[in-house]
């Protein structure tokens, strides 16, 4: 189980959610962040130790994927369909065809059946758009409804919302977060998130932010969503019995405070205590609080604080040890303190209410 432990110090919320689809709480899980080198593998090895199927989707090629340990009638029924390439530990079926031969996949789907297309080699590619099922029959579900909503979906906003409505369908998000997406949409151009993050400041909330809301895939429509709440707990609660020391291992990570610069720079941050490590760094607390104080940061919090994981590549160059300076919803500065190098980040004309924030969560 190293493995999986070892993701989940990465990935928190996902491992919740691949718990919720193991035990049937989930219809399917998409991933959200970049898989690349030696964390791509470890991840193809994780899903397929745990015996899940996923579909990967370039948009061509297509790859239905599953491991070769899976029950034998699951086995034998794909098995008699001549798409896939066998390796040790997996078999993907690999599905690459002409415009035509691609668009009667997609239209068989809609009634349900998958059919083959030619074949063509590779390799499974990291930057693919994954979805994660428990089984052959259920991706095979995700994948018609999908179909439907991909033969529904123009420019038109009409038919956006009613694709939007049937993806939350399939992947088992509460219907009220569905419909406050798909109105905002419109509005918001790709900055729907933002929503959830709103009413959180609107409460006042920022410091106690339940932590099944972290776990949930979808944006929840509220701080205050009661369905979103419990579906959260049904993840810990299916991760807590798949295995206690990683639901541990999640809960600790998932309470561990969020550096929300913005939508597009927001970091889990390992908090430590400037008392007992300031000896260890190049960058003293003093010195740290004159820079904050001569780029005229009005401080509300200050911390010490690890960033250790990015979902994106783009973002790598946030990993390291810092001091974080906030004034809550105006401005963040950040002091590499072994290098001493300075980001300020301030409030521009369009910044959003719940940005240059530190959002907290309570345990469970």
């Amino acid at each position: 189980m190293r493995l999986i432990e070892d993701f989940t110090r990465k990935q928190p919320a996902f491992v919740a959610q691949l718990a919720a689809v193991m035990r049937g709480k989930k219809p399917a899980v998409r991933v959200e962040f970049e898989l690349h080198d030696e964390d791509y593998a470890n991840f193809i090895e994780l899903i397929t130790e745990l015996n899940l199927v996923w579909f990967e989707h370039s948009p061509n090629p297509i790859r239905i994927c599953y491991p070769t340990s899976l029950q034998k009638s699951v086995e034998a029924k794909v098995k008699a369909l001549p798409w896939y390439v066998e390796t040790k530990n997996y078999r993907f079926q690999c599905l690459s065809a002409s415009l035509s031969e691609y668009e009667k996949f997609w239209a068989s789907l809609t009634e349900g059946k998958l059919i083959p297309l030619n074949l063509a080699g590779g390799t499974l590619n990291p930057s693919s758009e994954i979805i994660i099922a428990k089984d052959f029959e259920g991706l095979t579900n995700f994948l018609t409804q999908y179909a439907i909503a991909k033969t529904q979906h123009s420019q038109t906003q009409q038919s956006m919302e009613l694709f939007d409505r049937i993806l939350g369908t399939a992947f088992g998000y509460p219907e009220c977060c569905t419909e406050r997406f798909t109105r905002e949409r419109e509005k918001r151009k790709s900055q729907e998130d933002y929503l959830f993050y709103e009413s959180i400041v609107e409460k006042g909330l920022e410091k106690s932010v339940p932590i099944e809301l972290r776990v949930v895939a979808h944006v929840p429509c509220s701080i205050q969503c009661q369905p979103s709440v419990s579906l959260g707990r049904e993840y810990l609660a299916a991760l807590k019995e798949f295995d206690p020391k990683v639901y541990e291992i999640a809960v600790k990570e998932l309470v561990k405070p969020t550096l929300f610069v913005d939508l597009w720079h927001q970091f889990t941050v390992d908090e430590l205590n400037p008392e007992t490590a300031e000896n260890s760094v190049e960058i003293k607390k003093d010195d740290f609080l004159n820079v904050a104080e001569k780029e005229s940061i009005e401080l509300k919090e200050a911390m010490l604080g690890r960033i250790s994981h990015v979902p994106f590549q783009y973002l790598e160059n946030f990993i390291g040890l810092w001091w974080i300076a906030v004034d809550f919803g105006n401005a963040v500065m950040l002091c590499n303190a072994e290098t001493g190098e300075i980001r300020l980040y301030r409030r521009h004309s369009e910044s959003n209410v719940a940005d240059y924030r530190i959002y907290r969560c309570n345990n469970p």
